[in-house]
């Protein structure tokens, strides 16, 4: 008898994972504001690896000629350069030398200046801010593990599978994150 669900391929990278060498990834161009851009005409491209299920986070690969250019993060970013070097400068003036090894944490509602003598590559971890309404929530669900608990129940059930079992656990996570808020505020 076969393990349940052996015979049907996975639904989604949530239950397989996704592996690759950044250098495999296809790349795609994407734009620097020209109104960030302040000396050179640095051109970038990027390629998604994966995103997480609740799409709060995801993971990406980043290239970028020379050019120096301001950066403005609305989500926290952490970098780890694959190849070349960028110096990065925050609002106080203090610079940072990013090279091949080199990992770096950008908060978000920060601006850099990034210089590029020639070229950069990084792989980027982005990650959105919960909102601040529903943090208290999301950390209790968290450290309990509810929502890996339900996948798992209703897995178990055969109810169902991929991306309808994590969109009603979505639902229901929503749900008891803003029952937990409420009380919370109360």
């Amino acid at each position: 008898m076969a393990a349940h669900g052996a015979d049907q391929a996975p639904a989604s990278i949530r239950e397989t994972g996704a592996f690759s060498k950044a250098s495999a990834l296809p790349m795609k161009p994407c734009e620097i504001q020209p109104g960030w851009v302040r000396s050179g005409q640095p051109v970038t491209h990027y390629s998604e690896h994966s995103t997480a299920a609740d799409e709060l986070a995801w993971t990406s690969v980043w290239d970028c000629t020379q050019g120096t250019f301001e950066w403005h993060y609305a989500l926290d970013e952490i970098v780890y350069i694959l190849e070349g070097e960028t110096r990065v400068t925050d609002a106080h003036g203090r610079t940072h030398t990013l090279r091949a090894g080199s990992i770096g944490y950008f908060p978000a509602h920060t601006t850099w200046y990034w210089e590029v003598d020639q070229y950069v590559r990084k792989v980027a971890i982005c990650r959105r801010e919960v909102p601040v309404g529903l943090r208290l929530a999301t950390r209790l669900l968290a450290r309990i593990n509810l929502d890996g608990r339900l996948l798992r129940r209703l897995r178990a059930k055969g109810q169902v599978t991929g991306a309808i079992t994590r969109k009603r656990a979505a639902a229901v996570m929503l749900m008891l994150a803003a029952a937990v808020g409420a009380i919370a505020a109360n």
